[in-house]
């Protein structure tokens, strides 16, 4: 959408996103199913910013006070929640956080390009949420389909087929509207709109060995391309190894540095591309395609114990320190105690210092009401394992929140860790996204890396579900011994009976 005029023409623009967006004076919108956790240390830099395990949404909303935003808010969920048979009418003020740093609302509005203009800033608020529970399945694809234009009877969305994208590693799709100025450069701002899936699949699962063709993967023919698009391309991203692609590209270009196979699918059959791998891999060189930055996080203590603690582990790869913001957000029951917060950096020779964030905000939680929020500005050490650790008292609820399989435990949403690559430098370092990207000048664009850890559970303290049975039986008991008694001495007429003569 070009201008104020042309947000009202739904020609190719899905007609309920948008008039979701104007109705909740949505800015920017980021919305993400996934399923399954993007294996940094295997896979590399994914192609898309990574998102995490779940449903996530986080979005720009304008409004003249911050109960009017948060009303658009609940309005903007509970609608996305409609249109993509999602729970997310369940994200509420307990799971609601306002992250200042994570996303780093204050460089938003700049354009990458090398133009000199500016574009005018934003003035909404950042809301996030986030449902780790969240499942991934076809009543969420069907809907994300239907947004697509030609949906899925031409074009590449013919690919999307169900059984194979639902039986893989790795899943994740999502839609995003972001901020972007006219092609004249005449101030004029509009909306990008752009939808993602990112899949990881396994070819031997299917039956498939080292040579097969995109339409054996998927199962599926790509017959033409989306008649009312302007440009249908498949971008094949060349490995390390000796792997053979056939036919012959339109274009070979590099992107990220990496060498690039671009097919335009008005011209070719996206199902034809072929793949021919060789039966070794180059190791040394995937080791070099791995991110400057990579996370873990895990919980410790004692399952039943009423405390415990996170530890974060962030690896820095790169030779030179990079600035990272760690933003973690914990459910109200979880009660952090910043005072333990310690910070630890182990270089290769294996020397332990200790490290100070250098801008630190944290928001205390609210019983019911908000979670707590932590965000740190950290510089990690060129070449070191970087450890961050905080304790925690697990809280006690009501025996009606807790969920259906209680004894499992409550999923607690992952910890975020972005940073800004050197997207000046060419090499392998830059994110094959941030590449694309940069090569439409007229979004407002900023190159962020964003690196998910992993979910953990937290058992809270169980109460005995059975006593409530136990009490009911009780007092059934005893309301039917009383009114037995009760209703024969009302009821009940007594008389002396006289003896026989």
């Amino acid at each position: 959408m070009d201008n104020q005029e042309l947000r009202h023409h739904y020609h190719l623009f899905p007609r309920q996103i948008g008039e979701i967006a104007l109705q909740n004076n949505v800015e920017e919108l980021h919305l993400s199913f996934t399923q399954g956790n993007w294996r940094q240390g295997s896979w590399g830099y994914p192609p898309v910013s990574s998102q995490g395990v779940g449903a996530e949404v986080f979005a720009w909303i304008s409004g003249a006070t911050q109960e009017e935003s948060l009303d658009k808010w609940k309005g903007l969920t509970n609608a996305l929640s409609g249109v993509f048979c999602a729970s997310l009418n369940f994200i509420g003020d307990d799971n609601t956080s306002m992250p200042q740093l994570a996303f780093n609302t204050s460089t938003r509005g700049k354009r990458s390009s090398s133009s000199s203009s500016s574009v005018p800033g934003r003035h909404g608020v950042l809301r996030h949420g986030f449902l780790p529970r969240e499942n991934v399945c076809t009543e969420n694809l069907t809907p994300w389909v239907k947004q697509l234009p030609c949906q899925a009877k031409s074009g590449l969305g013919v690919l999307l087929n169900p059984h194979r994208l639902y039986n893989m590693d790795f899943h994740s799709m999502g839609i995003s509207l972001a901020p972007a100025v006219s092609a004249a450069d005449d101030g004029q701002t509009g909306l990008v709109y752009k939808q993602h899936v990112t899949v990881v699949l396994n070819p031997r699962t299917f039956g498939l060995d080292r040579n097969w063709t995109l339409g054996e993967l998927m199962d599926r023919d790509v017959d033409a391309a989306c008649p009312v698009a302007t440009s249908s391309t498949v971008r094949v991203v060349m490995p390390e190894s000796e792997t053979r692609v056939l036919p012959t590209p339109m274009r070979k270009e590099t992107l990220g540095g990496q060498d690039t196979y671009v097919y335009d699918i008005q011209k070719q059959n996206a199902s034809e591309i072929r793949f021919e791998f060789a039966d070794s891999t180059n190791k040394k060189e995937a080791q070099q395609r791995l991110p400057l930055v990579e996370a873990h996080r895990h919980v410790n203590g004692h399952g039943g114990g009423i405390s415990g603690g996170i530890e974060t582990l962030i690896i820095n790869r790169s030779n030179q320190p990079v600035d990272v913001t760690y933003s973690d957000t914990l459910p109200w029951y979880l009660r952090v105690y910043l005072h333990t917060l310690a910070i630890e950096a182990v270089n290769p020779d294996g020397d332990i210092f200790k490290q100070h964030p250098t801008q630190m905000i944290f928001t205390p939680a609210i019983d019911r009401g908000r979670p707590s929020t932590i965000e740190l500005a950290v510089t990690l050490p060129a070449n070191t394992r970087t450890t961050l650790r905080y304790d925690f008292d697990k809280g006690f609820i009501k025996y009606t929140e807790h969920p259906p399989d209680a004894n499992r435990g409550f999923n607690i949403g992952p910890a975020i860790i972005s940073y800004r690559p050197d997207t000046d430098s060419p090499g392998i370092d830059q994110p094959l996204f941030c590449a694309l990207q940069s090569s439409h000048p007229n979004a407002y664009f900023e190159c962020k890396v964003r690196v998910y850890t992993e979910l953990f559970l937290a058992s809270l303290p169980t109460p005995d579900f059975s006593m409530p049975y136990n009490v009911i039986t009780f007092t059934c008991t005893v309301l039917a011994l009383f009114f037995g008694r009760i209703f024969n001495l009302l009821t009940r007429d007594f008389a002396v009976l006289k003896g026989s003569d």
